[in-house]
Parts: C-alpha cells; structure tokens; sequence
C-alpha cells in the first residue's frame, strides 16, 4: 500500500508522525495542539491536571525543526500560558492560542509578544453552567471560526463566525455536543468531529461513520483525510488509553486505519497542504 502522506499527530505521550502503514513517536511530552509552518511543527505542551495544581500557568509553545524525518531539540517560544489550551495556528500575521480554561483567545505576534487577549465568553468554572469548553480555531478569508464544546452547558455545539476584532457575526448550531475540529470544506461546508458519536459531520446534517470511539484531530488534504479517535475514560486515564487514525478518501471511504498506542489530541499534514489550517499550503 502507499503509504500517502505524513502527518504529525499530538497525543498525551508525545508526538508521533503517522500515515497509512506505520507510526513512530518522535517526541516524549503532553500535548494538545499542532500546526505547521514551513519546516517547524509549532504545538503547545502542557503537563497533567495533577501537576497544575502547583502551576496552573505552565502551559508553553514549542517549536520543533523537522528535517529528514526527524525533530530537532524543541525551542521554547513562550511559557507561563494556562495548562488549558487547545488548538494553536497561524493567520494573518499572527500565532493564536485557544485558551480553553480562560475562555479567551491569545494572540501573538511575529516576536512572540503577546499581542492581545480576546475574551469570548465570561471566565467560567471548569465543568460549570458557564463553560462552554472552546477547542478549535479557524481563519478564513477576513473571518475567524471557533468551535464551541458546549457538553457542560448540555447544549449542542456551535461555530461562531467573528471578524477579525472578534466581534460576533453568526452562529452555526451543529447536531450534538462535544464536538471538536473545524474545516471548511471546498463547497464551503463545515466538517467538524462529532466526538461522542464516533463520527465526522457536516454542517448540512451529512454524517459519516469513523467507529464507536470518540473522534478527535482532523486533517483535510485534497485527496485524503485523516481522523483520530481513542477511548474514553476519566481524566485521570487519558494519558494511558490507547487510540487509532482512520484515513479516508475525499468521498469518505476508509483507505486505511491503524491503531497507535496515544490517544490523538490533534493531528495536521506535514506538507501543510490541509485545510485543517488557517493557512494551508
């Protein structure tokens, strides 16, 4: 079988790169989001829940040089973010932060200054009435896209459309909550992972079947997608539970699928040619 594209893949045991015959891990570390730029993966690390106790700030974005299918020594770009963050991209000049705890989005600029801190919703109890769980960042064009959890609120997920002062445009309420991942496909559909039922959704109501697991990270290329999907236990068992990347045509039929011994936290194209990302190649 060709073994088609590679991508990287974050997890709680590290970073692996993956694709349709085979996985290596070629990072140790507790990750959430990744993304690409050029010959840099950019991903934000951050420790167990346990461990914030003591630092509740000791999130950090790092950068990794990936040559001849390795990663060089990680460069520390910033530190003393919440432990809480989510999904990390390139747009518009611009590096942006999905803070997850703090219901805010962080932006920094080409130094790595924090530019600015744009609050979307009220800071919130984690697991409260009030947290509505943001996890996914998408820009596009002169609008920025993010996606709402919402399983606290037990209320179904939504896509809220800002500008980009982040001032609300629209609202997009999708089938179910918990869901993660923004694309906007070529027809100008959203895709997303509808996690708690295994799947991947469209905007349009259109479903397609991944497993019984809970899907999370996408990748979009234009012949191939990529999906994680992993059990799901209680917090404190995250970091141990196993998961698998399914790969898909464009009509969505499986090409391949391949257990992976982490359960995917995000999962981006190497080459940059995704439209998982803000600014795919």
């Amino acid at each position: 079988m060709n073994s088609g594209p590679d991508y990287i893949m974050a997890s709680r045991e590290g970073l692996y790169i993956v694709n349709r015959t085979q996985w290596r891990r070629v990072a140790d570390g507790y990750f959430f989001g990744v993304t690409v730029e050029g010959s840099g993966i950019y991903c934000f690390k951050t420790v167990t829940c346990a461990e914030a106790k003591a630092v509740v700030n000791s999130g950090t974005i790092v950068r990794y040089e990936y040559k001849n299918g390795r990663l060089a020594r990680p460069e520390t770009l910033v530190d003393g973010i919440n432990y809480n963050c989510h999904q990390v991209d390139f747009f518009d000049g611009a590096f942006f932060v999905v803070d997850t705890n703090n219901q805010c989005i962080l932006e920094f600029d080409a130094q790595w200054r924090r530019a600015k801190s744009h609050q979307i919703l009220p800071t919130a109890a984690r697991n409260s009435p009030g947290d509505a769980h943001i996890n996914s960042f998408l820009g596009l064009g002169d609008s920025i896209y993010l996606m709402l959890h919402n399983g606290a609120r037990a209320i179904p997920s939504e896509i809220v459309e800002f500008d980009r002062g982040f001032r609300k445009r629209r609202r997009t309420t999708l089938s179910s909550p918990g869901c993660h991942d923004i694309v906007r496909l070529e027809d100008g559909r959203f895709l997303y992972c509808e996690s708690f039922k295994g799947q991947l959704a469209c905007d349009d109501g259109t479903k397609f079947k991944i497993d019984e697991l809970y899907t999370r990270g996408l990748s979009v290329g234009e012949d191939e997608i990529a999906v994680g999907s992993s059990l799901y236990g209680k917090r404190l068992a995250r970091a141990l539970l196993p998961g698998f990347v399914t790969f898909l045509d464009r009509s969505f039929r499986r090409i391949a699928r391949h257990y992976v011994s982490a359960a995917p936290t995000q999962i981006r194209r190497l080459d940059g040619a995704d439209l998982s990302l803000s600014s795919p190649r």
